[in-house]
């Protein structure tokens, strides 16, 4: 398995140091159970009881909230720049644009642009904890997002300007619920509830979160708003080593109800806890020709 005295960052390690002590103990409880049903001393209803609590080993070790924290690490770092490709499509039309973003998780804060098609160039996003605003180059013009907007179509595509910036926290703003180990699309996933903190200022009333048991990453994820209805389906695929990391590269969003409609984003490439100056994440950026 390697050194872990140094594996801060390593979600495998990290999951790996924090379950072994519990897949050790069920280790021996389940062959001191064996030993006991064979001498005719424990029913074998009983056995098979212990024996699907235990098959749930790694729920002793990691809660819901570290599989949750350990996914945003691998996937987000501390601080994160990355390219993508965004391909929105609709039954009229499909047009793709070019993006980068810088995102300062601890500080919760994040500056993306929009670098093409020409049309689109030039538009600008800056979160910083709760405010955001959105430049638009050809009026010169600033908005600023209210709370009431979060929820609202980001550029026309299926993503909202809250999955753009991250203005919501999946792991400070939700309560995070163990819910069994599933098979999504070939990888054996944990699937995990999120419900809103009593004081949250949340955009979704539940995600459900599909995370890979081996590493963590992500699989699906669904939203649903706040009378339990399905708006929302995020499916991510394509994973890949890029710099320092394992990561999905490819995400396809989906809105419920809307047939042959999607948004497809790609990660072309992406640089994990460097240094971002202060500067960035200013309204002077924000208008800067």
């Amino acid at each position: 398995m390697g050194d872990h005295k140094n594996c801060r960052f390593c979600p495998y390690h990290r999951a790996y140091v924090l379950k072994k002590p519990a897949f050790q103990f069920i280790k021996i409880l389940k062959k001191l159970v064996f030993v006991t049903a064979l001498m005719n001393k424990l029913p074998f209803h009983f056995l098979c009881i212990f024996l699907f609590f235990a098959s749930l080993k790694d729920s002793f070790g990691l809660s819901a909230t570290d599989i949750i924290r350990s996914s945003e690490n691998a996937m987000r770092g501390n601080t994160q720049r990355a390219d993508m490709e965004i391909t929105i499509k609709t039954k009229r039309w499909t047009r793709t644009m070019m993006m980068r973003s810088w995102e300062n998780r601890l500080q919760k804060k994040s500056f993306s642009v929009i670098l093409s098609p020409a049309k689109d160039a030039g538009n600008r996003f800056l979160l910083i904890d709760k405010r955001m605003w959105h430049y638009l180059p050809k009026l010169q013009q600033t908005i600023k997002i209210s709370p009431s907007m979060m929820l609202q179509s980001w550029m026309g595509s299926d993503f909202s300007n809250d999955d753009i910036v991250k203005e919501s926290s999946i792991i400070n703003d939700y309560n995070h619920i163990l819910d069994g180990i599933h098979s999504i699309d070939g990888h054996q996933c944990y699937r995990i509830l999120l419900k809103p903190k009593p004081d949250a200022a949340v955009v979704w009333g539940k995600i459900v979160y599909y995370s890979r048991t081996q590493d963590h990453l992500p699989v699906k994820e669904e939203y649903y708003n706040e009378h339990d209805i399905l708006k929302k389906i995020l499916s991510f695929s394509e994973y890949k080593k890029v710099n320092d990391r394992v990561i999905p590269t490819f995400y396809k969003m989906e809105t419920v109800g809307r047939q042959d409609q999607y948004t497809i984003m790609k990660i072309r490439n992406a640089l994990f806890n460097l240094p971002l100056p202060a500067t960035i994440f200013s309204l002077q950026n924000l208008t800067a020709r």
